[in-house]
């Protein structure tokens, strides 16, 4: 799957899912956040990180949102 369609995918989850587990576990992988709440500013800095992630972390992220 192309890089770009996953990395949307995963923004898209984690802000429409602020709550589940998977979003935290995303969060928790890209951004080292554990605990909190997930609110604008962290679907933000997701969006800023993610793209410069390496494709393992994208791969990891994509696997926990399916």
């Amino acid at each position: 799957m192309d890089r770009d369609v996953q990395i949307s995918s995963i923004i898209s989850f984690v802000d429409n899912n602020r709550e589940s587990m998977a979003s935290r576990m995303v969060c928790a992988k890209v951004l080292g956040q554990k605990d909190g709440r997930i609110n604008d500013e962290i679907v933000k800095e997701l969006h800023a990180r993610l793209p410069r992630a390496k494709q393992e972390v994208i791969d990891d992220c994509f696997e926990i949102i399916k």
